[in-house]
């Protein structure tokens, strides 16, 4: 274990207030140009105040992380009267495949009724900083799985979340082949997570520990079970399991031996879910609605399963492991 993972894991030891100061303190010195900055770039909209939401700096989360960002710069600019536009056009993340595309587009609607273009020609405008995600709704200052903070959560989706229409199309036609509201949802992060155990996140729980808890919702009964996992080795122990009862999406891919040595953003096995990054984000997303719809939802405590866990109804069965952190 490397000097930086065990300081890491020291500091996760303090309580959530002491970390938060830190990485205020941490990230204004090696982040600073995210630092939250006032603006002027034109005489447009004099009466409101944009909060355009910008990613850090050579982001490498995943789509589910990144939703969970924006969403906490979300609650951010609610609280202090401002109108939140998304900008992943003048900002990399790992989605973005060419210069000057509007990665956030592809997948999701722009969350105002503002464009980027008129934003930009406005008089008064805050460009992000990382402080949002401390400053903002008490419920988004870390991914909860408390049923009402989860509902909190879920009313602020409703509000400014809306998918693309290439993401509406392929989830329908999912639909066509799955019906979630009748199956339990499994969700399991292998790979990097578990293999790496990035000190802070949270344990997971093992293939075995999932599936005996997802067979306390399937005994008796008919109900399949919904699998969403990129891990091939995960895969496989869950259908030598649970056989035919598993139901996966039509264009599901697998890692296979990941090598563990990078986080898998930065690992080129990534690619074999899709060599595509639009396609890789797009089938990740799919996974995610459709999870959502499960009766119930059980797994690890991830991005995946809070995006999941918020966007699913009040009704859900949310079952999410509290195993502490790495």
């Amino acid at each position: 274990m490397n000097l930086k993972k065990i300081l890491k894991k020291i500091l996760y030891l303090c309580p959530s207030r002491y970390i938060d100061k830190f990485y205020l303190i941490y990230n204004r010195i090696f982040y600073s140009e995210l630092t939250e900055k006032k603006m002027t770039f034109g005489s447009s909209n004099e009466d409101k105040t944009f909060y355009i939401i910008r990613p850090r700096t050579n982001s490498v989360e995943g789509l589910m992380a990144l939703l969970f960002y924006v969403i906490q710069h979300i609650g951010y600019a609610e609280k202090n009267n401002y109108v939140p536009v998304v900008d992943f056009k003048n900002y990399k993340v790992q989605y973005t495949i060419q210069k000057g595309e509007d990665t956030w587009e592809v997948f999701f609607k722009q969350i105002s009724k503002y464009t980027l273009n008129e934003v930009y020609k406005s008089k008064n405008v805050i460009l992000s900083g990382l402080n949002a995600s401390y400053e903002t709704y008490p419920y988004l200052r870390e991914k909860s799985f408390d049923k009402e903070d989860l509902q909190e959560v879920h009313n602020l989706i409703k509000k400014y979340i809306k998918f693309s229409d290439a993401a509406l199309a392929k989830y329908k036609d999912e639909l066509s082949n799955i019906n979630p509201k009748e199956m339990i949802g499994l969700y399991l992060r292998g790979t990097d997570y578990t293999k790496l155990k990035p000190a802070g996140e949270a344990v997971q729980p093992t293939v075995e520990e999932a599936i005996e808890r997802v067979k306390q919702y399937i005994k008796n009964n008919d109900k399949k079970v919904f699998l969403v996992t990129e891990d091939e080795e995960v895969y496989k122990k869950v259908i030598s399991n649970l056989g035919n009862k598993v139901v996966t999406v039509s264009f599901d891919r697998y890692i296979k031996n990941y090598s563990a040595k990078n986080f898998l953003a930065k690992d080129s096995c990534i690619e074999q879910l899709a060599k595509d990054a639009h396609t890789r984000g797009m089938d990740y997303l799919v996974k995610i609605m459709l999870l959502s719809q499960c009766s119930c939802i059980v797994g690890g405590k991830t991005c995946g399963s809070w995006a999941a866990c918020a966007l699913a109804d009040e009704k859900t069965k949310i079952d999410i492991f509290e195993l502490g952190n790495y």
